[in-house]
């Protein structure tokens, strides 16, 4: 609908080149992206596992997934060994998108129910059958089928594990009525249309990924950038027009002891989401 409503308008700005996304041109990545994931196997209902870091592919695939029907299973980068294993193993995913600089890692693991992996970035030798990006998920042609039944808004749209503080990592279904709800413009009426949301945190925490959805909910914008870093983030944020970000653990301390700069309040932050909210923020 949006992508009829408001086509020019920016759905995606990029840090690292600047590049944008309309709502209209990001529609047609989307569709490009599902019909490719479709041509691999993927329907409704059906678990992905994406193994990777914040970047362009991360956005197509979470939405494209969503697109289809099917559940966006992101993993830790950090995660290696047994507890690898076990994500994979309670994820029940037949398909994983893994970045070729993190591909190694499964061949060190029992990898469950994997029976293909789609390969990010650079090449890498794998011991499960593997395809390119590239090959596989950037299909010129074709045609979507339609869902076996209506997508329902507590139907999950994603699988979050937990940190594993307490034990194993858990796996949190996430239903599109749960990120709506959590973020959604009835619940954060302090975030607008107007807002462009910097997305700093990974897409394997519900703070990377979540904000996407709700922006998508609102009509807004994000701002997309690998990872935090203390020393270029007021560049990010004046880059991309960033006017809220969320800022999770230390960052915000981080920021705070950054020695003062001429340019600090040259910028079009307007709100900072701070979890936890420490004395000092």
């Amino acid at each position: 609908r949006l992508a009829r409503e408001q086509p020019e308008k920016t759905f995606a700005v990029f840090d690292d080149d600047g590049e944008t996304w309309s709502y209209a041109r990001f529609r047609e990545l989307v569709v490009q992206t599902a019909l490719g994931l479709q041509g691999l196997g993927v329907g409704q209902g059906d678990h992905v596992l994406v193994f990777a870091p914040n970047g362009r592919e991360q956005i197509r695939i979470y939405f494209a997934l969503n697109y289809l029907g099917a559940v966006y299973v992101p993993i830790n980068t950090a995660y290696r060994g047994k507890l690898l294993e076990h994500v994979i193993a309670v994820s029940d995913a037949r398909l994983a998108v893994v970045h070729g600089d993190l591909a190694p890692r499964l061949s060190e693991v029992a990898t469950a129910k994997l029976e293909r992996l789609v390969i990010l970035g650079p090449e890498a030798e794998t011991t499960l059958p593997s395809v390119r990006f590239e090959e596989a998920l950037l299909p010129q042609s074709g045609e979507l089928a339609a869902p076996g039944r209506p997508i329902q808004p507590w139907d999950p749209m994603a699988i979050i594990y937990t940190s594993g503080t307490t034990g194993p990592s858990k796996g949190v279904l996430a239903s599109y009525l749960h990120i709506f709800s959590n973020a959604g413009p009835e619940t954060w009426p302090f975030v607008g249309a107007d807002d462009r949301y910097l997305i700093n945190a990974p897409m394997f925490h519900i703070g990377g990924m979540g904000p996407m959805y709700v922006m998508l909910a609102r009509g807004g914008s994000l701002a997309m950038v690998e990872r935090f870093d203390t020393a270029t983030f007021w560049d990010s944020v004046r880059n991309t027009g960033a006017t809220v970000c969320f800022l999770l653990g230390v960052m915000a301390t981080f920021l705070e002891k950054r020695p003062p700069a001429p340019d600090d309040a040259d910028t079009p932050l307007r709100l900072a989401i701070a979890v936890p909210l420490g004395e000092e923020a």
